[in-house]
């Protein structure tokens, strides 16, 4: 930096910090006089309608706002690392790696028509003001020709101009070349010969148009003032809205807001602590359970059912979860994490690797290392799942439990009564149940029933279609999913774009055996057309 430049950034410096510090005194006082009215029920209706606004919002719009903002920082940075290499490289040069130049003047930015070498020659390597050029190390002095773009210093001043004659060593100058250089755009050439000591590089043609403005404000005094504000800005903003945030919650907490949104949402199972500043809300395991789906509450309190008969088990309550022991064995612990119940057994992970259960081996967890298995409660068959390996809890550790009323009679295992639970329902009333598996079943349906021929059996569990003596498909609803069993062979469509499950290894599949999940829009079409080659196999 010149001499000017320094003079230039400290006043602008000193600019600045009266600027901040007037900036700081009056934006302290406006927030303090924010925070007084929230505080005193001035701004209730506002921040209501704020809070509902932000939690309504949808998420990718908030996604795409925090995008963008770091994109602008991106940007920001980038031009202010080139900025900042420019000054620290500006006298390196080399053969293959180039240095970079802005261009300030429009010399060289068109053709004049006075300057017919530029047309007979067909040059057109033309550069416009504040393009950012690639400039090369500088070949020798005999290696320069007629025509080439170079970068010479005039008085401290760099100029890219173009050699239109060189005049080779003569008496005048038996030491060296001299060169005259010219700007395209200029009807005359420089007043003066340029030297070869006077050059520092060459230009070969490459550039990126109009990038070099921002450039050169981001080397300016103002470009680096501007770089710390905005790092003033990053570092306050987020605390200052912080601290207002929680001047609102409080508020809202102090007037009943959230109480009265408990009433008006008990039905919807929504969360009544939405979080309006995760900071400041926190909930136990029995109130996350209280504002659960009603279906996870059934699941767990038909685990618990199944618990509580275990001769003389004890509950261990804490703010996050609910433990189960017998004496000094560990049986089971409850928690909830988000949206979902979690079940930590007291099981050896390993003994069931190649088992049916799906489990995570959280041994490595010190607080779970005395209920290393987590299976999370998700469905109706892993609840069931649950109830068998508690079965095997109480049968590895000789455990006694207590005979329910209702199957005292009955010779079976005490968690026997619960195993079909799942299946207490028909085909046709979880169709009804669960609207979404109903649409989709319905869609698959109208390319059935559009073909002669085909018949349906009905039965407890599921429909099964036929067309004479050919399988085409059976539908069943496992949980909430509506899965369809086609009469294809699995090895035939191994590496196409079908998602599918092998089931050809069920004796009661064998007719079925691949069978497709029907959870999207994108598995209801791939179901059709599956149908489609089916049918078309039959004459269809």
């Amino acid at each position: 930096m010149t001499d000017y430049d320094i003079y230039v950034f400290l006043l602008c410096l000193i600019v600045f910090l009266l600027l901040t510090s007037l900036s700081i005194t009056v934006i302290t006082i406006i927030v303090k006089q924010l925070i007084k009215l929230i505080t005193l029920g001035a701004e209730d209706e506002k921040i209501i309608k704020e809070y509902n606004k932000n939690r309504n919002r949808k998420k990718w719009k908030k996604i795409c706002e925090k995008t963008f903002t770091g994109f602008l920082c991106a940007v920001f940075v980038i031009f202010f690392s080139c900025a900042f290499y420019l000054n620290v490289s500006q006298n390196s040069y080399h053969e293959d790696v180039p240095n970079f130049k802005v261009v300030q003047t429009a010399s060289m930015a068109k053709k004049h028509p006075k300057n017919v070498y530029l047309y007979t020659n067909n040059l057109n390597n033309q550069i416009d003001t504040f393009d950012l050029i690639f400039v090369y190390k500088l070949p020798s002095e005999d290696s320069l020709q007629l025509y080439d773009v170079v970068v010479y210093e005039v008085d401290g001043i760099l100029l890219v101009h173009r050699i239109v004659k060189i005049e080779e060593r003569n008496a005048t100058h038996p030491e060296e070349r001299w060169f005259m250089c010219q700007g395209d755009a200029v009807e005359s050439p420089d007043r003066f010969p340029v030297k070869y000591s006077q050059m520092r590089g060459i230009y070969r043609g490459e550039n990126v148009p109009f990038i070099g403005s921002f450039i050169m404000f981001m080397q300016s005094p103002a470009g680096w003032l501007c770089l710390l504000l905005i790092i003033v800005a990053i570092i306050s903003l987020p605390i200052i809205e912080k601290k207002l945030e929680k001047v609102k919650y409080d508020r809202l907490t102090a007037i009943g807001f959230f109480a009265q949104l408990a009433i008006t949402e008990a039905e919807q199972n929504v969360s009544v602590f939405d979080k309006f500043n995760k900071d400041y809300t926190r909930l136990s395991f029995t109130e996350l359970l209280d504002r659960a789906p009603s279906v996870m509450r059934e699941r767990y309190d038909s685990i618990v059912e199944l618990v509580s008969r275990i001769d003389g088990v004890r509950l261990i309550s804490s703010f996050k979860n609910r433990t189960f022991k017998k004496g000094n064995t560990p049986i089971i612990r409850f928690a909830m994490r988000g949206k979902t119940l979690n079940a930590y057994l007291g099981l050896n992970p390993i003994d069931y690797a190649n088992s049916k259960y799906i489990f995570t081996d959280v041994s490595s967890v010190k607080k779970y290392a005395n209920y290393p298995m987590r299976v999370k409660v998700t469905s109706d068959r892993q609840a069931r799942w649950t109830n068998e390996l508690l079965e095997d809890i109480v049968k590895k550790n000789s455990l006694k439990v207590k005979q329910p009323i209702l199957v005292a009679e009955q010779a079976v295992s005490p968690f026997e009564h619960l195993k079909g639970k799942k299946n207490s329902l028909t085909f046709k009333k979880k169709l009804k149940k669960y609207a979404i598996a109903k649409d989709r079943f319905n869609s698959i349906l109208e390319t059935l029933l559009s073909v002669d021929g085909v018949r349906s059996i009905e039965s407890v569990g599921g429909i099964t279609y036929k067309k004479g003596n050919t399988p085409i498909v059976r539908f069943t609803i496992r949980g909430k999913t509506l899965n369809a069993y086609l009469g294809l062979n699995p090895i035939d469509y191994a590496n196409s774009k079908y998602i599918f499950t092998d089931v050809s290894n069920v004796k009661k599949y064998a007719n079925y055996p691949m069978r497709v999940k029907v959870t999207s829009d994108r598995q209801v079409r791939w179901t059709k057309e599956l149908i489609a080659l089916i049918l078309k196999g039959v004459g269809v």
